[in-house]
């Protein structure tokens, strides 16, 4: 019975990193697959949020300020200080130390006491 155990834990394990490893284009993916290619822009969001809280958008820019742990960053639009903030935990994924590359997030905004974020769904990381 314990090695049946140890066996299904390895092959969880071993399922976890296979979905979270780099294909062959070097994209990285986590959460769900992004199905929304139509991009929000981020200053659109900052504007409205009210207006677009609980709809699910779909953002790019670069990784900033991670979590050490990688369930929330920053994305940052262009070189300047247009940012939002970004959470995985509650869609029960994280990823990696990744800061400075480029990101694909799908996910639905949403108002937190210090502003719009997003509750990421899916991310692509390049």
């Amino acid at each position: 019975m314990k090695k049946i155990l140890i066996a299904i834990f390895a092959l969880a394990v071993i399922a976890g990193i296979g979905a979270a490893a780099l294909s062959f284009s070097g994209l990285e993916k986590y959460g769900q697959q992004i199905t929304n290619r139509n991009l929000t822009e981020v200053k659109d969001i900052l504007a409205n949020p009210k207006g677009l809280e609980g709809k699910t958008v779909t953002i790019k820019g670069k990784i900033a300020n991670e979590c050490s742990t990688g369930c929330w960053f920053f994305v940052q639009i262009g070189s300047g200080n247009l940012n939002i903030y970004v959470d995985t935990q509650n869609s029960g994924f994280a990823i990696p130390q990744k800061s400075g590359k480029s990101i694909l997030v799908q996910g639905k905004v949403i108002i937190k006491k210090t502003g719009p974020a997003i509750e990421a769904e899916g991310v692509e990381i390049k």
